[in-house]
């Protein structure tokens, strides 16, 4: 009997950690910047521009840290290669259209229209110039991103030297008025269940492996449009 105590005694710890983890999970989408928006808010909403999801860093290389243009906060930034903000974007209106809520006026024609306006308002605030667009375009709203961070793994699945890390953030602007009903914030770097209990359901919706950064970009895409309005759950 004696023998089995700490295999015992793990079990309570993980089940308890699961638990923790659990309750943790379900308040981790309001805290992290996600607001749900009131019925009455949205009900107007049917046509939603999607402005291109934007690459933003330090504009100083001494300083790793980046304004979201929307709402002014601050996010640890860094330069990354490619295009990994675009791979984020096309995880947005997936699962956006898939719940067939909405209309998407494409990314591609809303830019052009947003380089035209940003030129003839040259002294337009971002929030300005997006609402502008959206009134050109005859969109309810508009959906904005910004990635501020992103840091592929240096590993493997299930060994790393470092693992992956991403920042970014999202609004849905109401048109007529410019205000940002919703915003979803993701700000993560895995860490291993050594390291944080609290990490465990990423592992366990992983298979418990590492994640790679666009591996970790779905799984907080997932998470912050679990409170965007019409969608529910992951996809």
């Amino acid at each position: 009997m004696e023998r089995h105590l700490p295999f015992y005694f793990f079990r309570i710890l993980l089940c308890g950690a699961i638990s923790i983890a659990l309750l943790t999970g379900c308040v981790s989408a309001k805290t992290g910047g996600s607001k749900i928006p009131h019925k009455k808010a949205i009900s107007s909403l049917n046509k939603i521009a999607v402005f291109p999801f934007q690459a933003l860093t330090s504009v100083d290389p001494g300083i790793s840290v980046a304004r979201c243009p929307v709402c002014g906060t601050s996010f640890r930034a860094c330069n990354f290669t490619g295009t990994p903000e675009k791979t984020i974007e096309d995880f947005l209106i997936k699962r956006i259209e898939s719940s067939k809520q909405y209309t998407l006026i494409p990314s591609d024609y809303v830019d052009g229209v947003y380089k035209r306006v940003s030129a003839d308002w040259s002294g337009a605030t971002p929030l300005e110039a997006l609402t502008e667009v959206g009134k050109e375009i005859g969109a309810d709203g508009i959906l904005a991103g910004y990635l501020f961070y992103y840091k592929e793994r240096d590993g493997f699945d299930y060994s790393v030297e470092s693992p992956a890390s991403v920042a970014f953030c999202v609004h849905l602007i109401r048109v007529s008025d410019g205000v940002s009903l919703w915003k979803g914030i993701f700000d993560k770097t895995q860490s291993s269940l050594m390291e944080n209990l609290f990490d465990i359901l990423p592992f366990v919706k992983g298979g418990g492996k590492w994640l790679t950064a666009k591996e970790l970009s779905r799984e907080g895409v997932n998470e912050i449009l679990n409170n965007f309005p019409g969608l529910k759950g992951d996809s």
